[in-house]
């Protein structure tokens, strides 16, 4: 069983590709930069105006800082299983860095046509791969921490997971169990699994059960989103190669999820070790809807599951003879913030007797590339419009300069805020053909987007006449307050008054928080958000979606935000 089963085409022209460009490896004799602990690799690369986007031409350069590289070639030592994690460094510089096997395919892509400061975590399996930089200028790579599996707790992993009595049991598992126990193998359990796909659906008196399967001796095994945001663990089954968690789940259930074999166990504490997990998730080899199409690799590809409660949207996927809008592209560069952006205006396929309708929308929204290629946003927008669902919307992408700066600019950040309203809002009005009032302007986002959409439109309502928030992080509080001041937004709207912003807030039901204090999770501070806003006199939307925090439930929410503030009366 091998991930290529399920996305056999894709991987055959991706393996087609990466086989030409293994001829690019370095000639015999030259040097390549060695990346350790303690030894960052830094120069410049360049290369012509032919390059592909997805995969550069590569000439070797002669030392660690020469220039007119079209690609560097970079030796990481190490052993199989070590936990490596850094970063690459580039300013303005898009950049891109895979690790490539023997053959010249790309095993994994660590850092995927970033900018600025942008982390990687990965474990060791050959180190004889070589790792490849491709892009255009200045650059650093860091490797922070090479973590050997001698400094792991591989143990007490191990121990962490073994089955405990009160597991809950799908059907098919206890019978597998039962037939352990006679002595039989898995081998006819997982052929039946390979055929249904992966998690196990069953009816039971519980409900709805949600069976993980993971096959493999493995000292661990964690799943990433599902129903749940704790990263939870799967058990295994006796001493066998199985591996499962079940939940009860209900039938509108639609989610993305990852495995990850061998989570490293870090002598570390807090988000360090809970981060780890990013080095090995994974898309479920026995699951049989991967996604996004767009995803080069298993790392990238989550594996979903959608039961037939779930909700409808047949304007999600690409359709035949639908005007297709365009997109362009602009660098913002605020010197109150001391950075530069890409911004992205999606224009909709109108003719020029459109341009002037008064029900025309337009709409900002967070985390840019997200919401273009692994939401697809312009083809659900396309749909809509041209099924007259929703009316003409002109869309402003904000990006993120970097890694660290969503969490920074996107929390109720009062100067974030002021430079959006007062410095990016009159550069796009410039670039639209026509004005488009505050009453038809929304703004949105997901997680700390929602949370920056809510508190910008509460800040600068005389631009922002509407919020479209997906599982807002209002658990968010300001570093000065104490553990005790909970739900800082909804304690702000309580204290200020009112203003004419209209809302449409979402969350999913497994958007719980971790621990016992469930209330200040995603879905408990959506939930009291929502009854502030009501008793305040609001207008506000408000829907729970079987879903948990991630892109492939928030694909269709934002759809569903747009017809519920601008549909159409029909």
């Amino acid at each position: 069983m091998t991930y290529i089963r399920f996305l056999s085409n894709k991987w055959a022209i991706a393996g087609f590709t990466c086989l030409i460009y293994s001829m690019s490896f370095s000639a015999f004799g030259s040097e390549i930069p060695v990346l350790k602990v303690g030894s960052p690799v830094k120069g410049e690369l360049s290369y012509s105006n032919s390059e592909n986007n997805n995969i550069k031409p590569h000439t070797q350069p002669q030392s660690h800082t020469q220039s007119q590289s079209k690609s560097l070639d970079i030796n990481v030592p190490c052993d199989k299983g070590d936990y490596l994690t850094g970063y690459v460094e580039s300013g303005d510089n898009t950049m891109t860095m895979d690790i490539i096997d023997a053959t010249g395919e790309i095993s994994r892509r660590l850092i995927d046509h970033k900018t600025d400061k942008q982390k990687f975590y990965s474990v060791a399996e050959n180190c004889a791969e070589i790792w490849r930089l491709s892009g255009s200028g200045a650059y650093q790579i860091v490797l922070e921490q090479r973590v050997s599996l001698a400094e792991q707790d591989l143990e007490g992993s191990l121990e962490n997971h073994l089955e405990s009595s009160d597991a809950l049991l799908s059907p098919k598992v206890s019978a597998l169990r039962e037939s352990l126990q006679k002595g039989q193998n898995t081998d006819s359990f997982w052929a039946n699994i390979e055929a249904l796909g992966t998690p196990l659906i069953e009816d039971t008196d519980s409900g709805t059960l949600m069976t993980f399967l993971v096959r493999g001796h493995y000292n661990n095994v964690k799943l990433l989103g599902g129903p749940s945001n704790n990263h939870e663990s799967l058990q295994q089954l006796a001493d066998s190669d199985t591996w499962y968690k079940s939940f009860i789940v209900p039938n509108n259930t639609h989610l993305s999820y990852q495995i990850a074999p061998n989570v490293p166990q870090l002598p570390l504490s807090g988000r360090a070790r809970r981060i780890a997990i990013k080095a090995v998730a994974q898309v479920d080899p026995y699951n049989h809807h991967p996604w996004p199409e767009s995803a080069i690799d298993k790392y990238t590809t989550k594996s979903t599951v959608t039961l037939e409660d779930a909700p409808k949207r047949p304007w999600l996927d690409v359709q035949k003879e639908i005007p297709k809008g365009e997109l362009s592209t602009f660098k913002f560069t605020s010197s109150i913030l001391d950075n530069t952006r890409d911004i992205t205006i999606y224009s909709p396929a109108i003719d020029d007797s459109q341009n002037n309708r008064d029900d025309a929308v337009l709409l900002y929204i967070f985390d840019a590339e997200s919401y273009i290629d692994t939401v697809g946003l312009p083809t659900i927008l396309e749909n809509l419009i041209a099924a007259g669902e929703i009316p003409p919307v002109t869309v402003v992408f904000i990006s993120n300069p970097d890694g660290d700066a969503r969490a920074r600019e996107l929390p109720a950040n009062p100067v974030f805020a002021d430079v959006l309203a007062n410095e990016l809002v009159p550069q796009v009005n410039k670039r639209l053909p026509v004005a488009i009032p505050k009453d038809r302007t929304v703004i949105a986002g997901s997680s700390y987007g929602g949370l920056a959409a809510t508190t910008i439109a509460l800040r600068h309502p005389d631009i922002f006449g509407n919020v479209i928030s997906m599982s807002g992080s209002f658990w968010w509080k300001p570093e000065d307050q104490t553990a005790d001041d909970k739900h800082f937004v909804a304690s702000e709207v309580i204290k200020m008054n009112k203003v004419p912003v209209r809302f449409f807030l979402s969350a999913g039901v497994f958007e719980t928080a971790r621990g016992n204090s469930s209330s200040n999770g995603i879905l408990g501070t959506n939930r009291h958000l929502r009854d502030v806003l009501l008793a305040k006199g609001y207008d506000a939307r408000y829907e729970e979606y079987g879903a948990g925090h991630d892109y492939f439930s928030w694909r269709g929410i934002i759809g569903d935000g747009l017809i519920s503030l601008f549909g159409s009366e029909e």
